[in-house]
């Protein structure tokens, strides 16, 4: 039994009108259908084959290819940069020997010998940075230019910048007759170069002991 929504009464499933009021159910079960049918997307709306989403495979194979071939060419480009580059710092080294080895045996004796001074030097330098200040010489004491210098340019770390100020300020004390002032100065610029060996000393011993931290684990936990 169905009921009428307009007057309530009782009429057959099968009926189409009302008995009572002769409203039709006609608009009700057309109502009901059409919420019962599923609603089915349109065949326009679906692209037709997977060519119609995504791009074709010819473009994306030329643009893969285009982004090769202008890989090529900027590695090429900086390739030849390297080898000019190359080409004349050897051209400049072969010129330098050119011209010392045609200068005279006078002249190569002295280039040798101050390059032996230089390096007897530096050594000294090296080898003062732990020797007591007491066993350094009044008149001259030893100069911590190179070393800062190195440290500096391996590590750049702000400790060997300041022992590199200190060293030069000691360079130019000495110039002026001030053996007093260079020797504090050498002092000043020692503690630097001390202090900067201590922090990449920490800094090594820190680096080991990460590394070797997962090996530690495995054996001890």
């Amino acid at each position: 039994m169905k009921k009428c929504e307009r007057c309530g009464a009782s009429n057959a499933e099968r009926a189409r009108f009302c008995s009572n009021c002769a409203a039709p159910f006609a608009t009700v079960e057309g109502s009901n259908a059409a919420l019962r049918s599923p609603v089915e997307p349109s065949e326009a709306s679906l692209p037709a084959t997977l060519d119609d989403v995504a791009p074709p495979t010819a473009a994306r194979v030329e643009s893969s290819a285009d982004f090769y071939r202008a890989l090529g060419t900027i590695c090429a480009t900086f390739g030849r940069i390297a080898l000019f580059l190359f080409g004349r710092v050897c051209l400049f080294f072969k010129r330098c020997a050119d011209a010392f080895w045609r200068s005279s045996e006078p002249s190569r004796t002295r280039f040798f010998s101050r390059v032996l001074s230089f390096g007897r030097d530096a050594a000294r330098s090296f080898a003062a940075i732990f020797t007591p200040s007491t066993r350094w010489s009044e008149s001259a004491p030893p100069n911590f230019l190179w070393p800062s210098l190195v440290l500096f340019f391996l590590w750049s770390r702000p400790c060997a910048l300041v022992a590199v100020v200190y060293s030069i300020l000691s360079s130019e004390a000495r110039r002026s007759g001030s053996a007093a002032t260079a020797r504090r100065r050498d002092a000043s610029a020692r503690r630097w170069i001390l202090l900067e060996l201590l922090c990449v000393a920490l800094k090594a011993l820190f680096e080991a002991f990460c590394i070797s931290l997962p090996f530690l684990k495995r054996l001890f936990f």
